[in-house]
């Protein structure tokens, strides 16, 4: 073959490689696309739903922290409830317009939720409370439950079915205080440890399934917190023994003693210690004798020499011719002349 003919045989072989490696395939490029639209679609609803679990664990966040303040309530009401009474402040006001739903607004007057505290949950829903009072109130056998309410259910967007996804979320974010009206029984509502009709009481509201539940409760199986003295109580607290308080002491009202003692009379007690006398006035232990807690006086007496007390003038506070304990006698009458028959008298008065 002469070199002439082996050019074009060369050239087209070069053209026919250029070809083969020019773009990509239709059907290739068409099975990337579809790829790249699934990963996408994959990965917005990822962030979607990261987002929805996010918003869920803030709601069973947001929901625990009513239950907290309602168990407060009941930690310091259930007393009070269990009676059917109203709890009131100190000026005697009511503290809730229905003791048995409070409101998430009254328990933040209270301070027993933050002053900031929002009134809806991250998944849009506000809350509503119920308070349950037990057949066997009052006594030693009632028990008090707060249940704590989505005022609406959880439904997936553009069903009428319960999320129950979300649902899950919130109840593990509340741990095992959270339950839920379940569609399978929507008569009950349920949670891991609890279990409560519903409506929960004759006559009040029935949830819909896929409300959320979270739950409260002081009775028997509790700590009896009212026979603890807390700050600011206005009961009678009623103390058996002593009470010993290592500063000092302010009464705003009245001081009543029920110690009773004469004067006189011994005193067993330390120094100081008051008593009363029969007619109210108030005594001191001095020198350990009971003496009047008042002025520098202590009484008087007179004393006759040679015949000594028996023809002399006691002193009232002693019973004797002498002068309580702490006090000093002066002498502040006598005569000067003295016989056989009268002897000679002379009149002390104690002071100190």
């Amino acid at each position: 073959m002469s070199r002439l003919a082996r050019i074009p045989a060369a050239r087209s072989q070069r053209v026919a490689v250029r070809l083969r490696q020019r773009g990509f395939s239709l059907p290739g490029l068409v099975v990337a696309l579809a790829l790249s639209a699934m990963a996408a679609i994959w990965a917005s609803g990822q962030v979607v739903q990261r987002i929805e679990d996010a918003a869920a664990r803030a709601a069973g966040v947001w929901l625990t922290q009513i239950r907290l303040a309602v168990t407060a309530v009941l930690a310091r009401h259930s007393t009070i409830l269990a009676q059917g009474d109203v709890p009131r402040s100190e000026q005697g006001s009511p503290l809730f317009a229905d003791p048995l739903a409070p409101t998430v607004g009254e328990l933040r007057g209270l301070g027993l939720l933050p002053a900031d505290f929002p009134d809806r949950s991250a998944l849009g829903f506000s809350a509503q409370i119920r308070i349950a009072r037990s057949q066997a109130c009052p006594g030693e056998r009632c028990r008090m439950d707060g249940l704590v309410y989505s005022a609406t259910p959880l439904i997936k967007t553009g069903t009428q079915t319960p999320d129950l996804t979300a649902i899950a979320a919130v109840i593990d974010a509340a741990g095992g205080y959270a339950g839920a009206v379940w569609p399978a029984t929507p008569g009950l509502v349920r949670g891991a440890a609890f279990s409560f009709a519903n409506p929960l009481a004759s006559g009040g509201p029935a949830y819909a399934p896929g409300t959320l539940v979270l739950w409260a409760g002081a009775g028997t199986g509790g700590p009896d917190l009212e026979r603890y003295v807390r700050i600011r109580d206005t009961r009678d607290p009623q103390l058996q023994g002593e009470l010993s308080v290592a500063s000092s002491a302010q009464v705003g009202s009245y001081l009543t003693v029920g110690a009773r003692a004469s004067v006189g009379q011994s005193c067993g007690v330390s120094s100081g210690t008051i008593a009363t006398s029969a007619q109210g006035e108030l005594l001191t232990c001095q020198s350990q004798v009971w003496a009047p807690a008042s002025g520098g006086f202590g009484g008087a007496f007179s004393l006759n020499f040679p015949f000594g007390c028996n023809r002399s003038t006691v002193n009232p506070r002693t019973g004797a011719c002498s002068c309580p304990g702490g006090y000093t006698p002066v002498a502040v009458s006598g005569r000067d002349d003295w016989n056989e028959a009268m002897g000679r008298t002379t009149g002390y008065v104690c002071v100190r």
